[in-house]
């Protein structure tokens, strides 16, 4: 089953999740930006690309503990 957004949820999984992801690349190289988490609205933001993978994760993580 998916709600509203695309997001699959029962059987107390999470399922799929959908992220925006906005990146921003200032003129030094500088890479910065935020995710957005479309289900629960809940951005956060990141520093450097590779930090990208974490900032989902960390978001995931805190959903499971709920």
């Amino acid at each position: 089953m998916t709600d509203d957004r695309g997001e699959a949820a029962g059987n107390g999984q999470l399922g799929f999740a959908t992220f925006i992801v906005r990146v921003y690349e200032d003129r030094e190289g500088v890479i910065t930006g935020v995710v957005e988490w479309v289900r629960t609205g809940e951005k956060m933001r990141f520093h450097r690309l590779a930090a990208i993978s974490e900032v989902i994760a960390h978001m995931m993580d805190r959903r499971r503990e709920t």
